[in-house]
């Protein structure tokens, strides 16, 4: 079979699913995470001391809950509110599925396809927590506005 004939595998065939352990004697988690929304990245693992996860992997779930789209401190409270050891689901960053949030948010997929499904997981995690929310109080009413 040529080069040409193989069939590229969707990113999604190539998520892992590992726990994470608690760090020897210390008590602490055995992984540390960078990224996050506020950063326009998705968050990802920067340290695994005690196995269970790759340096540089793209985090997509923490013990059941999706955190692509949130903010790095949620995506930490989430990962230090679960029960141990935490389930954590990955993936390896490559050309469809990078770090960069913006980039991944700017593509085109065809709609009710797994890609487009992750993009409106996305802006609904961004909408909830990434966006303000204020009051503007007027003379006579009194609404709330999302920007």
């Amino acid at each position: 079979m040529s080069k040409a004939t193989v069939k590229k595998l969707h990113w999604r065939s190539k998520v892992q699913e590992s726990f994470v352990p608690l760090g020897g004697g210390s008590g602490e988690l055995g992984l540390a995470i960078g990224g996050g929304a506020d950063y326009g990245e998705f968050p990802f693992v920067t340290a695994a001391p005690g196995g269970g996860a790759t340096v540089g992997d793209i985090i997509l779930e923490i013990g059941g809950t999706p955190v692509l789209g949130m903010t790095l401190g949620d995506v930490r409270g989430v990962l230090n509110s679960c029960p141990h050891p935490i389930r954590i689901k990955t993936v390896s960053p490559g050309s469809s599925l990078c770090k960069d949030l913006r980039l991944y948010l700017s593509k085109c997929f065809t709609p009710g396809s797994m890609d487009s499904q992750l993009q409106q997981l996305i802006r609904e995690n961004l909408y909830l927590r990434a966006v303000p929310c204020t009051t503007h109080t007027h003379a006579t009413t009194c609404s709330q506005y999302r920007y």
